[in-house]
């Protein structure tokens, strides 16, 4: 995996996911604290979510079609500068009543669902194919770690300090992104700029739901993460009415889970030398299913840590892998779309997630809830698997990589 960091333009879009993922993980902390201190009630803080949500799951996909004709580069770096000027009037405007509050939380994910899939479309033109997976390796190792370290920090600094240092740190953050990936080459959109743009939707749409490997590996993920999700949900449930361990006992599983997928990025890149990545997506779904599932036949608190360990390796090892077979089998002038889409199926898978989550707990109890999720991720998985899998990709005509 350090190999591909000796690729200068990879390198840089690396650092620059790392600084700003750190500033995004302690936004989000601070900006779920502002809310409900500015309030004293959970609904805004609920609303605000909803309306992340509603960003990156319908208008991230609306604006891809224009996105994809846009100087990737560009994109990312006037998302950057976008996303650190509105962070800014946060604290410095004082916002009140939460309804611009709002707004501005709106216009901050819209444009973090500009950069995410230009972010993510743009390593193939920067990397070579055999790459790949350690690349996406690493662009998943920022966000991980990020969520490791950054979050705890960010509760830090908000009860010591309160939550507008928060604010000038990430609007920091994303500024120095900026500047970052201003040393990147050029990356302007490859064909398409003559298409209307409701033929640019149509023909992600088209490769979306035609092309094998695209369809299966979506159909896939989206299936597991409506079932995979609900320890998002659960976590604490478990931890408390089951295990009986309390708060303290719920951030040592959500450390567990945290610690396994940055170890689980790390990995991937050595297991793929040996294993193609489209078996390594369906072996590392079926064994997070089956770990999942395991959390409800032994509800054993030193296991449920054992267990969450591993469903954080695994998660990653289905996850990267997904990655780069998107990327290999779009175009790149499809690439962002394709990315939007992806992007916005998962938000929806985990909505989905959390609502089953709801109303099977008080019926089954969490193991229940757990073991019927592992089973329903593992057998999915299992049958695409039967079924034919994901074929390897063919030839498309594309830019070299600009090394």
């Amino acid at each position: 995996m350090q190999g591909v960091l000796h690729l200068p333009h990879f390198r840089r879009l690396f650092l620059a996911a790392l600084v700003s993922q750190a500033g995004s993980r302690m936004h989000r902390v601070a900006l779920l604290a502002f809310i409900y201190l500015l309030t004293s009630n959970t609904l805004w803080v609920s609303l605000a979510l909803v309306v992340k949500l509603l960003a990156s799951a319908v208008v991230g996909p609306l604006l891809a079609p224009w996105a994809d004709t846009q100087n990737r580069k560009t994109l990312m770096v006037l998302s950057d500068v976008g996303r650190a000027f509105l962070t800014l009037l946060i604290p410095f405007l004082g916002v009140s009543p939460p309804p611009p509050l709002l707004v501005l939380v709106f216009g901050i994910e819209v444009l973090s669902s500009l950069f995410d899939p230009a972010s993510q479309a743009a390593i193939p033109e920067l990397v070579p194919e055999n790459k790949l997976d350690s690349a996406n390796s690493l662009m998943v190792f920022a966000a991980r770690i990020s969520e490791v370290v950054f979050v705890g920090v960010a509760g830090v600094l908000v009860a010591a300090v309160g939550a507008q240092l928060v604010f000038l740190l990430d609007a920091l953050s994303y500024l120095v992104s900026a500047v970052i990936l201003r040393g990147l080459p050029d990356l302007p959109a490859a064909g398409g700029g003559g298409q209307s743009y409701w033929s640019r939707a149509r023909e992600g749409a088209e490769h979306l739901l035609k092309n094998p490997a695209i369809r299966r590996t979506v159909t896939t993920l989206f299936t597991a993460a409506c079932f995979g999700s609900v320890e998002a949900t659960l976590g604490i449930v478990m931890a408390v009415k089951v295990l009986e361990v309390g708060t303290p006992g719920f951030g040592a599983m959500e450390s567990a889970l945290a610690v396994g997928a940055v170890l689980g990025t790390l990995l991937v890149p050595r297991i793929v030398m040996r294993l193609r990545r489209e078996q390594l997506f369906f072996g590392g779904l079926i064994l997070f299913g089956l770990f999942e599932a395991s959390l409800g036949v032994w509800p054993a608190f030193a296991w449920v840590l054992v267990a969450l360990f591993f469903s954080g390796v695994f998660n990653q090892v289905f996850i990267v892998p997904a990655r780069s077979i998107m990327q290999s089998h779009t175009p790149g002038p499809l690439r962002g779309r394709i990315f939007a889409a992806f992007f916005a199926v998962m938000d929806t898978a985990v909505i989905c997630g959390a609502l089953l989550a709801g109303l099977l707990e008080p019926v089954m109890g969490a193991p229940g809830v757990f073991l019927l999720a592992g089973v329903m991720v593992s057998g999915v998985s299992a049958l695409m698997l039967l079924t034919g899998g994901i074929p390897s990709p063919k030839p498309h005509p594309s830019a070299q990589p600009r090394l």
